[in-house]
């Protein structure tokens, strides 16, 4: 069992962090917060998570007055240990593609 959730309850500088636990046990206990986002320069917000075997995914969107991105981190081990942090693309673009014309001669 896997929860995520993001909070800024006494986080450095008051940003949001997103922070994942895990049970092994059906609930009955939870292991270590780990914090999955720990930045300092914006709040991670909107936190999801999807499962799939072992492998856990969690997404959320990183913000500030600048900046509003998407990023994630995963798990190929049940959440006992995250990959690097992903960004995905740079305020909410995600790999927008340029149209290319083409000349088709008849």
């Amino acid at each position: 069992m896997y929860i995520v959730w993001f909070s800024d309850k006494n986080m450095p500088n008051n940003n949001s962090e997103v922070l994942f636990r895990a049970s092994t046990d059906s609930g009955a206990t939870f292991g270590d917060k780990i914090n999955l986002s720990n930045t300092t320069t914006a709040d991670s917000v909107e936190a999801e998570i999807a499962v799939d075997g072992d492998e856990v995914i969690v997404t959320w969107w990183e913000r500030n007055q600048t900046s509003n991105e998407p990023v994630f981190r995963a798990s190929v081990d049940n959440g006992l240990t995250f990959g690097p942090l992903l960004f995905l693309g740079a305020n909410s673009t995600l790999g927008l593609q340029e149209e290319v014309e083409e000349d088709i001669d008849d």
